[in-house]
Parts: structure tokens; sequence; C-alpha cells
């Protein structure tokens, strides 16, 4: 997963970046119609750069808007590549003038190693080294004035090599960071005991599945007896019990299903799965959970009720709790699952089942 401190630096660079192109292009716009004939033609070229490098920026900076975990070394290195050469070509067609523009390949290299990270510096320094080749084989004033080249590459390598430790520690301490701020909002998103997503989770979630008006069935799940196994063996034996319950129905877990620890003994699931799949799916979770639990030198017997509500089945006709959809689909469940509890050899119950 890509590092928040990665990404935020690069959405940070990208959007300074993109400000300064829109400067320097409208200065071009302007300065194009008050330059000599002699410059004419390269500030047109100019011109024509920089409109085409703001373009692909402001795609660049909605995509990384829109999908920061998509492409995240192409995007990178592509940046970096773009800079470097339109740079090259700038001090190529300026020639004597160019000279004003070498100190931002040192510009480009630090700034990249800082944004987005060490292996980006090290792929700046190679690329500059392109640049500075190309100008030598291509560049006839260049060419005569290598000394100029050379010493400005010296000092390209030199100045951010001084500073690559400094660049290390700051990756160093961005990546201790990013971990903290991953673990902290893991833990606010899931539960401790299980690792199972929390009531949080689940309210973002759910509401998110009602929105998009598709089908889905809503399980809520309570274990039997589990406070007579509490108090017979313990909370050790009571969270044994627990974690095993999240490992079993885990293991059944598709794409199209969502499984939540509410807290307590009370689990929900929620699945997209369709209609006509519904049934055999209770049944594998009930083979699946309902089983002996060996834990230590004491065996439980793990049993547990469901009461499951359909969307938008359930609510049509019904009137809405406070809380809207959720809450109704929440509450014919749970009235489902206390006469799942009631009827003997029986795990679980539809709602639309007592309702009619």
């Amino acid at each position: 997963m890509q590092s928040n401190f990665y990404y935020q630096e690069e959405r940070q660079y990208g959007g300074v970046r993109l400000t300064i192109l829109f400067i320097l292009t409208f200065f071009s716009i302007i300065l194009f119609e008050q330059v000599d004939i002699q410059m004419a033609e390269k500030m047109f070229f100019v011109k024509v750069v920089l409109v085409g490098m703001l373009l692909i920026s402001m795609f660049h900076y909605l995509f990384i808007l829109r999908k920061p975990h998509t492409l995240i070394i192409s995007r990178k290195v592509m940046l970096i590549l773009l800079d470097l050469s339109v740079l090259t070509f700038f001090i190529s067609i300026f020639e004597q003038n160019g000279l004003f523009l070498l100190p931002l390949y040192i510009v480009i290299v630090m700034q990249n190693g800082l944004s987005f990270g060490i292996a980006y510096f090290y792929a700046s320094i190679a690329l500059a080294s392109v640049s500075w080749v190309l100008l030598l084989l291509y560049s006839p004033y260049w060419r005569e004035e290598n000394e100029i080249i050379a010493t400005f590459a010296m000092t390209t390598f030199l100045i951010p090599l001084f500073y690559l430790k400094f660049i290390g520690k700051v990756h160093e301490k961005n990546d201790e960071l990013s971990e903290i701020l991953s673990t902290t909002k893991h833990d606010a998103n899931h539960d401790i005991l299980t690792g199972l997503p929390n009531r949080k989770r689940y309210k973002e979630e759910i509401n998110k599945i009602i929105k998009s008006k598709e089908f889905f069935a809503l399980l809520f799940i309570d274990l039997n007896k589990f406070k007579a196994i509490n108090d017979t063996y313990g909370h050790d034996v009571g969270d044994s019990v627990l974690q095993e319950v999240s490992k079993r129905l885990l293991s059944i877990m598709g794409k199209k299903d969502f499984l939540v620890r509410l807290g307590g003994d009370e689990f929900v699931i929620i699945t997209r799965r369709k209609k006509i799949f519904l049934d055999k799916f209770i049944e594998k979770l009930e083979q699946t959970a309902i089983g002996d639990h060996a834990i230590h030198d004491v065996t439980v017997f793990i049993e547990l009720s469901m009461g499951i509500s359909l969307y938008p089945d359930d609510i049509k006709g019904s009137t809405l709790q406070n809380g809207g959809v959720e809450a109704t689909l929440v509450r014919f469940a749970d009235e489902a699952m206390y006469i799942a509890k009631k009827k003997p050899n029986t795990y679980h119950m539809l709602y639309s089942n007592i309702k009619s």
C-alpha cells in the first residue's frame, strides 16, 4: 500500500508544479508578443512546450487525486523524465542564455529525492546524466562549452549527494510516521480481539451499499449460551471462542461478503450474493461455525442463532425506523434472530418468514 506521507508529498509537489507551470505559460504568452524576430521562433517553441506540459500536468494531478494507488512508479518516473527532457530542450535552444537554467537540474534532483524517495533520487541523477550527454552530442553550442556542462554535472552530483544522508533520514521518519498512522487507522476500524472490522466500519459499509441500491442480505448473528461459557470457564475461554468463530466465519467469506464484530458475542454479515444462492450460503455458515471447540483442557460447543433481513424486499411497505433503512433492517434481523433462538433445532430465521 502506498505510504500516506509519500502520497501527500507527491500531491503537494504536483499542485505546486502545476501552479508554477501555469504562471510560466502565462508569461510565455505575454513575452511572445514582445520579443524580437530572432527570439520569436524560440519563444514559439517554448510556448507550445509549456502548454503541452501544463495539459499533461493537469491530467497527472487529476489522476493522482482520483487514483492515488494506481501506477505509482510509472507516474513518478514519467514526471521526472518529462521535467528533465523539457529542461534539456530549453537549455539547448537558448544556448548561452540556457546557462541560467542549468541550476534547475540540481533543483529537480533534490526535489524528486525529497518528494518521491531515495530510488527516485538516483533515477533523477541517472536521467540528468543522459540529458548532459545529449547536450554534448546534439547541441553545437554546448559541445564547445563542454567545461560548463562538466562543471554543472559535477555540482549536480555533489550537492545532492552531500544531502543524501539528510534525505535518507527524512524518508526514514516518514516511513515510521506512516506505519504509526496506518496502525492507528487499522485499530480505529477493527476489533482488537478478532481483527475483524468493527461497528464503525460496519456503518460505513452498510450505508455505502444502501446508497448503491443493490440487493443484499443482513445476517445478524448471536452466539448461544455465550454468557454461560464465560461464567463457567472464564473470559480466556470466551475470548478463544470469539476468535474461533471469527476464523470459521472468515473461512467461507467471499468477495461479496462483509463480516464484522459489533461487540460482545454479536457478529454481522452483509452479503450481496444473489437471493437464489442465499440458502446454500446460510447452510454452509451453520455447518462451518457450529461445532466443538477445544481450548486448553476444555471443550465447548459453539452454537449460534441468525436473523436475516433482505434489502430492498423487507422494507417495501414497511414503516422505516428512526435512523432510516439501516436501523429498520437491523430491527428486522434482530427480531428474526430472537425467534430463531426460541425455536428448537433452528439456527436461522428470515424476517420475511415471520412477517408473512
